[in-house]
């Protein structure tokens, strides 16, 4: 008697947890996504990293250095992918548009 009662409790779990065959019973399956991971000191989130950018270019404004879309999209090219911080980008700015 108390195995059938057993039986009867775990097919009862697994057809209310798998649907008994059913896909997966209803229940939405979310699968956990990989961790990213930071690049050197980069920000993780893309909006956090386009405003670092942002931040870089109005700190070489404020030095005296104005870079127009083409230079801006050019240092933009000469830093990606390397996870550099936001002083380490004012500095290559410095070093490709000033002489500060």
């Amino acid at each position: 008697m108390r195995r059938l009662i057993y039986r009867v409790i775990v097919a009862s779990v697994y057809l209310l947890l798998f649907g008994g065959g059913r896909g997966n019973g209803g229940f939405r399956v979310r699968m956990r996504q990989p961790q990213r991971r930071q690049q050197g000191n980069t920000p993780v989130n893309n909006r956090d990293q386009n405003r670092q950018f942002a931040d870089a270019i109005q700190q070489l404004r404020r030095e005296g250095i104005h870079l127009d879309k083409d230079k801006q999209r050019e240092l933009h090219n000469a830093i990606s992918r390397q996870g550099l911080s936001f002083w380490e980008i004012v500095e290559i700015g410095r070093a490709m548009f000033g002489t500060n």
